[in-house]
């Protein structure tokens, strides 16, 4: 074979190479860039501190998780979730697991409600404190799902694990004197707020991805 042959066939293995990472890099990464997070509602019914650093609250949250892709189908596998407020993570409860199909979108209703121990010092007290006279808190969601995609073709990707941040929503409590003042609402209407989604798992060393 000649210079000229060993040059046509470099060209063509480095097309062919390069056409299978490309094809590699959209199956795995630009399919998730189509998955759309939003909390489209949230309200606070409960929310104080006892005196022995308890904190008791009820939160209740309305998840919007999209799926605008065209060709590729998603599994939804240990779908988890968590408030998060003043430096301090709320218990972390499981929710269901669910296939969502192309150009499809599931709604999710939760109620995070419970105590947990909430210790506060320095800036962390002063900014409850402020929250607690405006009657407002500033609290955010935290998603964890471990995903798969199932492709038009019938092939599968591997295991991928996303993190959603939802917030940060300034909720008035619910019958507080001043809800009518409630920064996330507009003539009583939540404002939807769309969910940062990056790559990544839980701190918990429990929680195993496979």
């Amino acid at each position: 074979m000649g210079r000229m042959g060993w040059s046509v066939c470099t060209c063509s293995c480095l097309l062919i190479v390069g056409g299978i990472v490309c094809l590699i890099v959209f199956l795995e990464v630009v399919p998730y860039k189509h998955m759309k997070f939003h909390v489209i509602d949230a309200s606070l019914t409960e929310f104080y501190l006892t005196n022995d650093d308890m904190l008791q609250y009820n939160l209740s949250v309305n998840i919007s998780i999209r799926n605008s892709n065209k060709i590729e189908r998603i599994s939804y596998h240990r779908f988890r979730a968590h408030p998060s407020c003043y430096g301090k993570d709320l218990d972390l409860v499981p929710l269901t697991s669910f296939q969502q199909g192309t150009k499809n979108t599931t709604l999710f209703h939760h109620v995070f409600q419970g105590k947990t121990m909430l210790k506060l010092r320095g800036s962390q007290l002063r900014d409850f404190n402020n929250d607690q006279r405006d009657g407002s808190y500033s609290i955010y969601v935290y998603l964890y799902l471990e995903t798969d995609l199932k492709h038009a073709g019938g092939g599968k990707s591997g295991f991928k694990v996303l993190k959603a941040k939802c917030g940060l929503f300034r909720l008035h409590l619910l019958g507080s004197s001043s809800f009518s003042n409630n920064q996330s609402r507009i003539g009583g209407l939540f404002q939807a707020k769309r969910c940062e989604v990056s790559a990544g798992g839980h701190k918990d060393d429990s929680y195993t991805y496979y």
